[in-house]
């Protein structure tokens, strides 16, 4: 099965969690994000200047998305999504 994410903010990162707990064989998934970091916790973003660093506010590391098999695209916003040709 392949699945194909747009956006990798906290709703899209949660996703990914839930469906990797279904255990899906042979799953491909795919997540495309705009910005150039992993998803981060939007709502507590003001409590970086206070002294939380990137990595606290971070929800899953880059590696997390390697180790689970997630091919994981910062930085590459989706610009179109052609349903009938699958791309």
């Amino acid at each position: 099965m392949k699945v194909v994410v747009i956006g990798n903010g906290m709703v899209g990162q949660k996703f990914c969690e839930k469906l990797l707990s279904k255990g899906i064989p042979d799953l491909q998934l795919t997540v495309f994000g705009e910005e150039t970091l992993a998803a981060y916790d939007r709502v507590h973003l003001s409590s970086y200047f206070a002294g939380k660093t990137v990595e606290d506010l971070t929800l899953q590391p880059v590696k997390w998305y390697e180790e689970n098999g997630i091919d994981l695209r910062l930085g590459d916003p989706v610009q179109e999504v052609d349903r009938l040709k699958k791309r």
